[in-house]
């Protein structure tokens, strides 16, 4: 488990062997079950989490209705990136849509690795790098292509999108409706 992690901070920076050693003084591992919250809107997100097992959706509530911004899988961090950074009240909710299990680190925890290890400070910003070129990709992708070209953008690029998480959620990420996602669908099973 701590591998893993391990691992996917390797991809950006190879750590020594201290910087290493602090994985497993610093990250607990937890568990979430599926339909739990990993951040509520208007509390502070005082943790991040490391993605070992499970799927998370990310979400804000507008008219009354849940807007679904993001998805995070294995090998990924989970956490309300405003609220962490900030230590401010959330503005959206993490949840678990499977069972999950996690390695987490407080916020005070990561900032004392950044203070002792410069490794650890440019691995946050490379990471964070890094999740704002996927951010800025979807951005993109919503604002300049169709319902079509979307779904089959997410296809290509996530298809464990289509296949672990529920319809309803995914057109929500979309930006469409379910009936939009049902008739794109049925497009491209015909083609």
């Amino acid at each position: 488990m701590y591998e893993q992690l391990q691992g996917y901070l390797n991809s950006f920076v190879k750590l020594d062997e201290d910087a290493a050693l602090e994985i497993e003084r610093k990250f607990v591992k937890r568990n979430f079950r599926k339909g739990s919250f990993l951040a509520v809107e208007g509390e502070v997100t005082k943790e991040a989490h490391f993605l070992i097992k499970g799927c998370c959706r990310f979400y804000h509530v507008k008219n009354e209705k849940a807007v679904t911004h993001w998805f995070s899988f294995e090998n990924s961090f989970v956490t309300s990136l405003r609220s962490f950074t900030t230590q401010t009240p959330s503005v959206e909710y993490i949840q678990a849509i499977e069972n999950c299990t996690v390695l987490s680190l407080k916020y005070d925890e990561l900032n004392s690795l950044y203070a002792k290890y410069q490794q650890w400070e440019r691995l946050g910003r490379l990471i964070m790098e890094d999740f704002s070129r996927q951010m800025l990709d979807r951005l993109t992708a919503l604002q300049t292509l169709t319902a079509k070209q979307r779904y089959i953008m997410l296809l290509q690029s996530e298809p464990r999108i289509i296949q672990r998480i529920p319809l309803n959620h995914v057109s929500s990420y979309l930006s469409i409706s379910g009936e939009t996602l049902s008739r794109v669908r049925s497009e491209i099973r015909i083609l």
